[in-house]
């Protein structure tokens, strides 16, 4: 059985991993809607400033996020993402072309998922070796 003090440091571990969850997508979706705001654009990806700034500032949250929460890191960088597909796909007419968008989502991610690996491999060598 555990004790009082493992239990209460697992449940704060979960509870941390789920507000990383919700802000890797929630970022995701106002990243999404900001940049089709800002420019006009019916989808995001048509705008200069989701490729300007949009993924960057994806990137910088998924390495932060995988330096913060090193296992499993590459689900910092592809949970925005997949938030920003399945709010594209619930806001807008899902054409003939979806499967194509899934796949440059999964392209657009690639850069974000290797930035929270290596955010990730920052914190691991940071440990004190045991």
């Amino acid at each position: 059985m555990l004790t009082t003090g493992v239990a209460r440091h697992r449940l704060a571990i979960m509870k941390r991993k789920h507000w990383f969850i919700g802000l890797a997508c929630g970022s995701g979706v106002l990243t999404w809607v900001m940049a089709a705001m800002v420019s006009g654009q019916h989808e995001a990806w048509d705008s200069p400033f989701y490729v300007r700034f949009g993924i960057p500032s994806l990137c910088l949250l998924a390495g932060t996020l995988g330096f913060l929460e090193p296992h499993h890191a590459w689900r910092w960088g592809f949970l925005p993402f997949l938030a920003q597909a399945a709010w594209m796909f619930g806001t807008q007419e899902v054409g003939n072309l979806w499967p194509l968008g899934l796949a440059a989502f999964g392209v657009l991610a690639l850069p974000s998922i290797v930035a929270a690996r290596i955010g990730a491999t920052l914190k691991l060598r940071r440990r004190p070796m045991t």
